[in-house]
């Protein structure tokens, strides 16, 4: 690859560096592109990627939350797809899919719920049951309230 500065010959180079993630600095391994003639430093796009990933990598590890790898495995552990996972947990649509691909990290009671989900797979009927619940509760309420209502237009 050409430096885009002086268009001299450049290298990749790995060094650990500060790196934020929220309000977190962690010293993480980052990769870059340095020119052998200018010295210029800068970044691909895929460096970008690999880079995120490393840093909230090492932001799951820090506060002891599970890998994407991981979350896949529970998943199909429970014989679930990703869309059946989010109603199961009532999360929103594609959390799962961002959570598996690493690009969000769960929060912390995602996590936990993640881990009961894993140790007592039967909790996932709990789970089901509540959501039905939620989703009936949800319906009443809309039914109570959209029915009083009468729309009037102003001519």
């Amino acid at each position: 690859m050409k430096c885009i500065i002086c268009g001299g010959h450049t290298k990749e180079v790995k060094q650990n560096r500060p790196s934020k993630y929220g309000t977190e600095v962690m010293d993480v391994e980052r990769n870059f592109s340095q020119c052998a003639d200018c010295g210029e430093e800068f970044v691909s796009p895929a460096q970008i990627r690999e880079n995120s990933r490393t840093v909230k990598n090492e932001f799951r590890k820090k506060y002891a939350l599970l890998a994407p790898e991981r979350i896949v495995e529970i998943r199909k552990k429970l014989g679930l797809s990703q869309a059946d996972l989010e109603r199961a947990l009532g999360a929103g649509e594609k959390v799962v899919v961002r959570w598996e691909s690493g690009k969000v990290i769960q929060s912390g009671g995602m996590d936990i719920m993640l881990r009961v989900l894993d140790r007592d797979p039967s909790v996932l009927k709990w789970l089901q049951q509540i959501q039905e619940m939620r989703a009936a509760e949800k319906e009443d309420y809309k039914h109570k309230h959209d029915s009083g209502r009468q729309v009037t237009c102003a001519v």
